[in-house]
């Protein structure tokens, strides 16, 4: 059976999300995706210029590290908040933050990531905040602006993920998680009963 356009197209993109998963965004280059794949570079070319592959392929990383962390799915909103605190901070998902952090360096010079890095943003925020407005609906909290709750909560994350990396000022993940979790309590207090 010959190979497709559009299956080409999917096993390049395919490939470079992995390896950008496994490595980073900066560690990769088109060489790497194209022995990943089985191809040579001037097939690569053929199929795309390399800013709109890494883009594509950053879409994909970030959308499964969302779904990962958000935890999708039948849950009750009050268990979906305590797995998004756990898995905030998780050194599991260091890599991921960590593709965030360089595609937000690199976005500075790439118009193709920093739209695909302001799509994932927007989407993270809109998120958090259907899953607190979740939450107020199932009588578990109150929250007057889910969305600026969202804002707020992810830019604190942001903050203390810049502690945790660099190291200064000094700080654990379990103190991290506590920060996260007690913001949370003060932007979602519990509903009265």
């Amino acid at each position: 059976m010959a190979v497709t356009k559009q299956d080409r197209r999917e096993e390049l993109v395919a490939s470079a999300a992995a390896l950008i998963a496994e490595r980073g965004l900066a560690a990769v280059r088109t060489r790497d995706v194209t022995a990943r794949a089985g191809v040579g570079v001037g097939l690569l070319n053929h199929y795309f210029k390399w800013s709109d592959l890494r883009a594509a392929a950053l879409d994909r990383v970030l959308g499964a590290g969302r779904d990962r962390l958000l935890g999708l799915g039948p849950e009750t909103p009050a268990a979906r908040r305590d797995g998004l605190i756990r898995a905030a901070f998780d050194a599991g998902n260091d890599p991921l933050w960590q593709v965030w952090v360089e595609a937000g360096d690199a976005a500075r010079a790439d118009p193709a990531l920093a739209e695909v890095l302001d799509r994932a943003m927007v989407g993270f925020v809109a998120d958090v905040a259907a899953l607190i407005a979740e939450g107020v609906a199932a009588g578990d909290w109150t929250c007057p602006d889910p969305g600026g709750a969202a804002m707020r909560l992810l830019a604190l994350h942001d903050g203390l993920l810049g502690f945790l990396f660099s190291g200064v000022p000094p700080m654990t993940r379990e103190a991290a998680e506590a920060h996260l979790a007690r913001a949370f309590a003060l932007e979602c207090p519990p509903a009265a009963p």
